[in-house]
């Protein structure tokens, strides 16, 4: 292989819009010798073995045999693979350290697909947001948990990203390329804009074309649709949950309705304050101009 483009996340960071980019500049990269994988592709084409790991707590092993199996079918000379989940699942901070495991999947990553050249993609999010998020997505895939249920194993130091930043990079080998950006450049870019950074950030060469709605992407849960949720999450079938949330996400998204109160304004704050050498520290691991945005008393 002679390009790896890993963009492994993190949830809740604008995977979505990315990956519809992706899809629909499939052949723009194509012609430049990229295979494009978005998250279901990769599941499909890999058989699972990922989500055994991931979701059903099957070994590692199962991880390095999906690198495997993709490999054994690429059929272009680089591959470009998004999938947010790539390290471990949105809540993966609810049993210590957020993707704790990225160590071991870069590192089987490169065993199993040994490319000349490789770039990882990863985009953090403010923690107080991310975990606010992180929980919204667990209710939409059927959680009756409250917020308060979810946050109750979560310490802070396991929302530290200059750790799992330098977990990475440890993890990858010499010349590798690891891009640390900011979710929240979307505010000033613009959806087209975020897109078109990170195509640029890929270094595939290959400026994106846009022929779907960039406003309108995965669209998150109101306060109404979050209490209906946890009711019929509780009450419901599977089949009939996966109806409801494809009826609230039409209805009762944010866009719409007022979204949910979950930290409180003190739990927010004493958050981000014990975050806060973690993340002057994160913010010179990205090599950003200024102060980190993510500082007590940030916008």
């Amino acid at each position: 292989m002679k390009h790896l483009v890993l963009h492994a996340g993190a949830a809740k960071t604008g995977s979505t819009l990315v990956q519809k980019a992706l899809n629909a500049n499939r052949e723009k990269l194509g012609a430049k010798g990229y295979a494009v994988l978005v998250r279901h592709d990769y599941e499909a084409a890999t058989g699972g073995a990922h989500a055994r790991w991931r979701r059903r707590g099957a070994g590692i092993e199962n991880v390095s045999l999906g690198f495997a199996r993709l490999r054994d079918q690429l059929e272009h000379e680089s591959l470009v693979l998004s999938h947010e989940d790539l390290f471990a699942t949105v809540q993966s901070f609810r049993r210590g350290p957020v993707y704790r495991s990225a160590g071991d999947v870069l590192r089987l990553a490169v065993k199993e697909l040994r490319p000349e050249r490789i770039t990882v993609l990863f985009y953090v999010r403010r923690q107080d947001r991310f975990v606010e998020s992180a929980y919204l997505q667990t209710v939409r895939m059927g959680s009756t948990l409250t917020f308060e249920e979810f946050m109750e194993p979560v310490a802070d130091e396991y929302l530290r990203w200059d750790v799992l930043v330098d977990q990475m990079r440890a993890a990858l080998p010499d010349g590798a390329d690891l891009r640390i950006k900011y979710f929240e450049t979307i505010k000033t870019l613009g959806s087209r804009g975020f897109v078109r950074d990170f195509f640029a950030a890929t270094g595939a060469g290959v400026p994106p074309t846009f022929s779907f709605n960039t406003e309108s992407v995965n669209r998150g849960y109101s306060d109404v649709a979050l209490q209906i949720a946890l009711l019929g999450n509780a009450l419901l079938e599977k089949q009939d949950t996966q109806e409801l949330r494809h009826f609230l996400d039409a209805r009762f998204s944010n866009l719409t309705h007022p979204p949910p109160q979950l930290l409180t304004p003190e739990r927010r704050a004493g958050l981000l304050a014990a975050l806060a050498p973690s993340n002057e520290a994160l913010h010179r691991q990205i090599g950003a101009d200024g102060t980190s945005p993510y500082l007590p008393g940030a916008g």
